[in-house]
């Protein structure tokens, strides 16, 4: 293996998945398939780095932490604490509570309550 390739997620709101990936956290929207059921994004390497496909079946949504599933997703989001600052600054205008927190990290909620963690590190 080389490296991850993406993620894929089912969700129960596509328009509300836009706004907080493309939107919120700035990923760019690269296109669809399925007949627009699914939206990719990038952060700017790949064709997509996450793909998000409308859900066609209700769910118990996030589970607790510990359970087996998905965990988290984390994006880098530079190489200083000046940026991880202006990140958590930008995201909590958007109404976003942080939590989770360490000194080059924290994390957030996409509209379907995956945790998304953003991070830096510092000097690379």
């Amino acid at each position: 293996m080389r490296a991850l390739g993406h993620v894929a997620l089912f969700v129960r709101d596509l328009e509300a998945t836009r706004g907080f990936y493309r939107d919120t956290l700035g990923l760019a929207e690269t296109g669809t398939g399925k007949d627009g059921r699914i939206v990719f994004f990038s952060a700017g390497v790949h064709h997509h780095d996450v793909a998000c496909e409308l859900a066609r079946a209700p769910g118990p949504g996030p589970q607790e932490k510990g359970v087996p599933g998905l965990y988290h997703i984390a994006f880098d989001v530079g190489t200083s604490l000046a940026e991880l600052a202006a990140t958590r600054r930008r995201l909590e205008a958007r109404g976003l509570m942080p939590f989770g927190e360490t000194p080059a990290s924290f994390c957030v909620r996409d509209p379907d309550g995956h945790e998304i963690e953003l991070y830096v590190t510092p000097g690379a």
